[in-house]
């Protein structure tokens, strides 16, 4: 179990993040895309809040913490945008997987988030070393 003091570790949000990315790949073999993008995007979102502890930030609301993600390591110079946009897109695509269901993804896409995820995460380890 996790102790509330390691839920302030960003480590414990990268382990988190990888997880839920290992998920997202499991998903993804069985061919629920949508349920695969929504635990991508979630394994970026958890490694960006992962990024922010790591700063003494911590923020619980999606927007908040993209938005602050932003104006301390993409406005910065330290994560190029196009980090952002990984983000941006995994959140859009989560947003249409669990709103629009009928708006699926395809493989292709899915598999795009999937790595660009794999990116975004691999990208955080290398903020926080």
């Amino acid at each position: 179990m996790v102790s509330l003091a390691d839920m302030n570790s960003p480590a414990t949000w990268l382990e988190l993040a990888e997880s839920k990315l290992e998920h997202a790949r499991r998903i993804f073999e069985i061919g629920l895309y949508d349920d695969a993008v929504s635990r991508a995007y979630y394994a970026m979102f958890y490694a960006a809040k992962a990024a922010l502890l790591s700063e003494g930030v911590d923020l619980r609301r999606h927007s908040s913490a993209v938005t602050k993600f932003r104006e301390l390591f993409v406005v910065t110079g330290r994560v190029d945008s196009e980090y952002l946009r990984y983000l941006g897109r995994a959140q859009s695509a989560r947003e249409r997987s669990d709103y629009a269901p009928f708006a699926s993804l395809s493989k292709d896409g899915t598999e795009e988030i999937l790595n660009t995820a794999s990116a975004f995460i691999e990208k955080i380890h290398e903020l926080v070393k």
